[in-house]
């Protein structure tokens, strides 16, 4: 999925340790091969090329990501959207070409994505309803790789791991032995540490919109597209999320990234367990209410806490 996937685990049986692993990264290459977008033969690329030729037939796998990223995007206020595709290709050409897309492009764009335009048919079969739609699994894949891997390592009785699928979807299954929690460093984007986080049993997530950026006209753009407005979020923003869930938290980095503090806490405090965190590039943080508490955050920084219920 373009990006590296560690494991750690602790076994009895070193034996039976290194078989857990090798299905974890076989399960792993068997995801990728269905959610790759730099694979043209890849489940979600054949989806993609047809766009508004009819309802597809697809892969069981391929449809659940699909169904639980439409529900996210719905929860999310649709800031989390796979369907960015289009928007996506737009300012990859605008950055090879070193000029600002015009308005019309970045509308004609608009107009092929919306998850709206994601149809599910009785029969299991998925239609995009656009020309030229192109939906992307980047921001959320992982998650769900994440997700499906902690279920592997519970079921074979794993009781202490942790998984770093791109330094940006995490997961603590127990705890190290000796030790109450798994401690993971947070950090921005220039490798100034921010504080120390501490899992146990939980699924974190991080999301920048400034994870890789580039320039146009003088102006330095981040990565992650507002689909709101089809441009690039230009503020530096650092983005934590806690959740039941690594597909949850990976969606909720992306709206508190996007929306901001108010409108991102409130998307927060709509999934059970989840915490929330907002680091700017002057170093102010903001929190929702009880992300400090649950990951036993240590940070020498004042973090503002928003008190949401």
């Amino acid at each position: 999925m373009g990006t590296l996937l560690e494991i750690t685990l602790y076994h009895q049986s070193p034996q039976k340790g290194k078989r857990v692993l090798a299905r974890c990264f076989q399960e792993a290459r068997r995801l990728e091969d269905i959610f790759s977008a730099y694979d043209d033969d890849s489940d979600l690329n054949r989806l993609n090329r047809y766009a508004d030729l009819g309802p597809v037939e697809i892969n069981q796998e391929l449809r659940s990501v699909i169904e639980i990223s439409l529900r996210l995007g719905s929860e999310t206020e649709e800031v989390m959207d796979i369907t960015v595709g289009p928007l996506n290709n737009l300012w990859k050409a605008a950055e090879e070409e070193g000029t600002t897309p015009s308005p019309a492009s970045v509308a004609d764009a608009l107009s092929r994505t919306g998850i709206a335009k994601v149809q599910f048919l009785p029969d299991g079969r998925v239609e995009l309803g656009r020309s030229g739609m192109r939906l992307e699994l980047g921001g959320i894949g992982k998650g769900y790789a994440v997700d499906l891997l902690t279920a592997i390592l519970v079921q074979e009785g794993v009781t202490s791991a942790f998984i770093n699928f791109g330094r940006s979807s995490l997961a603590a299954v127990g705890s190290p032995p000796e030790r109450e929690s798994w401690p993971v460093l947070l950090g921005s984007d220039d490798g100034t540490p921010i504080g120390l986080a501490h899992l146990k049993d939980q699924h974190l997530s991080i999301s920048s919109s400034f994870g890789r950026s580039f320039e146009i006209e003088g102006t330095r753009l981040g990565h992650l597209i507002d689909p709101r407005n089809g441009f690039p979020v230009r503020n530096r923003i650092l983005g934590v999320a806690v959740a039941r869930t690594a597909t949850e938290a990976e969606a909720l980095t992306k709206a508190l990234v996007i929306l901001g503090p108010t409108r991102g806490f409130v998307v927060v405090k709509r999934f059970s367990k989840a915490e929330g965190l907002l680091i700017y590039s002057n170093g102010s943080q903001v929190s929702s209410s009880g992300f400090i508490e649950t990951v036993q955050l240590e940070t020498t920084a004042a973090i503002l806490r928003e008190g949401i219920s």
